[in-house]
């Protein structure tokens, strides 16, 4: 009896090990998980690197979710949806020294678009979730801001996403252009594209939380504007053409003739002048074009009488004029020319 009751003993006390062999091993086993957590997902880089994750996702919701990301109250929102944001390549995320109350800088080499840019974000702790694993918070918002000018025009696009300037922006006092809030890092190619103007930029690189970059979008006048200022001068003259006088009605040219004239004068443009635009003004707001002086050639055959000898001689030539216009693209999509 007694020696079966030294063997229960002896079994109660292996298993009593055994489990407490096991226990210590599980919490060995959690307290490293929890460690390991800490060290990748719940530190300061794997807190960083989620908001990045959310970009890469076109995520604007859930970047603008993070703890930390605050929007200032002023600023266009057109571009803060995240499908303006350009996809970052070849992402380190490198986390420094934590300092004395816990804050840390992380370092974050990329490239998009080809160019290459650095980030640093500094992040501080907010506490522990479960007690166990650390929380953090941007200690400056990843919010910037694109302060983009667009001379003569309203619209652009921003990564190809289209902007109307008209209806988004408030102005920044002190310049011609606008805040439209934007998510950091990213690299932003504006452009404008319309029927009359095209115009592109290199990419802006928005690499420091919390800054402004300014952006100048400058459209030129496309082919097509051209032709159609071309087609419009063109038909005015011929316009000017069609009348048998000698001083066509609102026309830049005309003869002047002394002695009488025999029938009617026949006018036709020998050369057109050519059309060239630039900006009306330095307003970047001003949506004129200048057409600047330029020479072209009308030509006139009429009989004339003289008024000494009753001869008649027939006058032949090219008469010189030149022009000058300031265009207004309309929003129908028609130009109004102005003389000047």
């Amino acid at each position: 009896m007694t020696r079966d009751t030294d063997r229960g003993r002896e079994g109660m006390r292996r298993a009593v090990l055994g489990w407490s062999l096991a226990l210590v091993l599980l919490v060995a086993a959690f307290a490293g998980t929890v460690v390991a957590l800490n060290s990748t997902v719940y530190s300061a880089g794997g807190f960083v690197r989620s908001y990045l994750d959310a970009l890469a996702r076109n995520d604007g919701r859930a970047a603008l979710d993070m703890p930390g990301v605050t929007v200032p109250e002023s600023g266009s929102r057109a571009l803060l949806n995240g499908v303006a944001v350009a996809q970052l390549e070849d992402v380190r995320v490198r986390e420094g020294a934590a300092a004395p109350d816990g804050s840390s800088a992380v370092r974050v080499d990329y490239t998009a678009e080809g160019v290459s840019g650095t980030t640093t974000f500094p992040v501080r702790p907010t506490g522990a979730r479960f007690l166990l694993f650390r929380t953090w918070e941007f200690a400056v918002s990843p919010v910037s801001e694109l302060d983009v000018t667009v001379a003569h025009a309203t619209t652009f696009t921003a990564n190809g996403v289209s902007v109307d300037a008209a209806l988004e922006p408030r102005d920044l006092e002190g310049t011609g252009g606008a805040a439209y809030l934007v998510f950091a890092p990213g690299v932003y190619s504006v452009a404008h594209e319309s029927r009359y103007l095209q115009a592109g930029t290199e990419p802006v690189l928005v690499d420091t939380p919390g800054a402004t970059v300014p952006v100048t979008v400058a459209p030129q006048p496309n082919q097509v504007f051209l032709d159609q200022v071309q087609k419009e001068v063109d038909a005015y003259l011929e316009g000017c053409a069609d009348q048998r006088v000698l001083l066509p009605a609102g026309c830049p040219f005309g003869q002047r003739i002394r002695d009488r004239i025999e029938g009617e004068p026949r006018w036709s443009i020998a050369s057109s002048p050519a059309v060239a635009l630039q900006p009306f003004s330095a307003d970047p707001g001003d949506p004129a074009w200048l057409m600047p002086e330029t020479t072209g050639a009308a030509h006139i055959v009429v009989d004339v009488r003289s008024l000494f000898d009753g001869s008649v001689t027939r006058l032949d030539q090219d008469v010189p004029f030149s022009v000058s216009y300031r265009v207004v693209p309309l929003a129908d999509g028609t130009l109004r020319l102005e003389a000047l």
